[in-house]
This record gives structure tokens, C-alpha cells and sequence, in this order.
């Protein structure tokens, strides 16, 4: 499976985003958050955010640290990975920013 960039997705890394999802989506149901725009972005990017970000800290950044300097195709690899999940979590970042600043507003409203 891809992205819509091209990239290869794990399907671990896609069971563990819906599912996240449907967690965060329940969330905010319960908060009766009901900007419905508002809340699948928060939906979609807070999962991919906390996924990616998850994967660095268990998988990407202790294989970096893992390797020797000997090593340096393996982790240049790696490098490049961590280069992409960050350039993901930018994105997703960026794209959810404004989204919960309209959150926080319902919440303390």
C-alpha cells in the first residue's frame, strides 16, 4: 500500500492510525464537538501525527542509534526515513493547527 505520495505504508502503521482514529473520533463525539469539518481534520492528523511519532521514538531513531558508524548505506537509510516521517508530521501538523485552535475555543467556551 502507498501514500498519496508514492510511499510505501505499513499496514501495521495504517491498523494502528484507524484505530486511532475511530478513539479520537469517539472523543470528540463525546465532547459533542460538532464541527464536523473541524473535527476529521483533528481526527486524521492527531492519529497520523501520534503514530509517526510513536515510530520514531520505538523504531527509527533507536536503529539509528543502534548502528555502528561502519554502517553508514543502513543509516543514511534510516536517516531518510526519519527525514520523511518528520516531513509527515510537519504537514499533518500544519494542516491541524488552525483546527485545534477551534477546539480549545469550544472546550473553554
Amino acid at each position: 500500500m502507498t501514500d498519496s505520495n508514492g510511499n510505501e505504508v505499513r499496514m501495521d502503521e495504517v491498523k494502528l492510525i484507524v484505530d486511532l482514529q475511530e478513539r479520537i473520533g469517539r472523543k470528540l463525539n463525546d465532547l459533542r464537538y460538532a464541527d464536523s469539518e473541524s473535527a476529521g481534520n483533528i481526527v486524521h492528523h492527531l492519529a497520523e501525527v501520534a503514530v509517526l511519532g510513536n515510530k520514531l521514538f520505538t523504531v527509527s531513531v533507536p536503529k539509528l542509534l543502534a548502528l555502528p558508524a561502519e554502517r553508514s548505506p543502513e543509516l543514511a537509510d534510516i536517516a531518510v526515513e526519519i527525514q520523511h516521517d518528520l516531513s509527515e508530521m510537519k504537514e499533518a501538523i500544519d494542516d491541524i493547527e488552525l483546527q485545534l485552535i477551534k477546539f480549545v475555543n469550544f472546550l473553554n467556551r
